[in-house]
């Protein structure tokens, strides 16, 4: 449960720094002062992306029924070819 949480919270800042973004690109006159604020946010996007990788499962457990249900016939068949061959 914490964990979604803290995603959810880690998603809205990556929506609010993409809306800073958005202003600074926006913005006809460049001050140093928001040049150096969008350096910082950009290092804070990467941040949080690590967190979010970090924090996301790598990869869902996803269990394909066919291809189980293959392998198992397949697994059926040689087996009773292997009997049907040694009872010969």
């Amino acid at each position: 449960m914490w964990r979604q949480q803290t995603l959810a919270r880690l998603h809205e800042e990556l929506t609010t720094i993409a809306l800073f973004d958005r202003v600074h690109d926006y913005a006809t006159d460049s001050d140093p002062a928001d040049n150096r604020a969008y350096a910082f946010r950009q290092i804070r996007r990467s941040q949080i992306m690590a967190e979010i990788r970090k924090l996301s499962p790598s990869k869902p457990e996803y269990r394909n029924p066919a291809l189980i249900s293959s392998a198992a016939l397949l697994l059926c068949v040689v087996g009773y070819a292997t009997l049907h061959y040694l009872l010969k």
